[in-house]
């Protein structure tokens, strides 16, 4: 009887040579990078607005909204506010507050001083303060929007 040969242990063969798997690998790690850098840079200006009192401004900064879109500020917990836009107060009658999320918001309508914002820039500026504190230690933020 003829000896019996054990199959020799093949080698692996890719259809991509080694640089390309290389090159794949590198624009692997750059992709995942760069998710994770678009993902932290928005968690960082949503998240630390004003110290982290304010967790979002509505609208964002430099976004573009309808006439009758509404604006506002998404605090932290245990802070108040009021806003402002163009240089007119928003009466606190005329702005809408959920306490349990701490939102303050308002939305132009007929008989409110806005209703309807006019056609181009617009720039709010919420004024807050800790409620353990009070108003007479408030600090502000202005941000802009677009009305298209």
């Amino acid at each position: 009887m003829g000896a019996v040969t054990e199959p020799s242990p093949s080698t692996s063969s890719s259809p991509f040579p080694p640089w390309v798997k290389a090159a794949m690998v590198v624009l692997v790690a750059i992709a995942i990078g760069g998710v994770y850098l678009v993902a932290h840079l928005a968690t960082n200006d949503s998240v630390n607005l004003a110290d982290g009192a304010i967790e979002r401004l509505i609208p964002a900064q430099n976004d573009k909204i309808l006439q009758q879109g509404t604006i506002g500020l998404d605090l932290a917990d245990g802070y108040e506010a009021d806003l402002a836009v163009n240089g007119t107060p928003i009466p606190d009658d005329e702005v809408t507050k959920t306490p349990a999320l701490n939102l303050i918001e308002f939305q132009p309508g007929p008989g409110k001083v806005f209703e309807q914002w006019p056609a181009g820039q617009n720039c709010v500026v919420g004024t807050f303060w800790k409620s353990s504190v009070g108003r007479n230690q408030a600090t502000s933020r202005s941000w802009c929007f677009t009305v298209l």
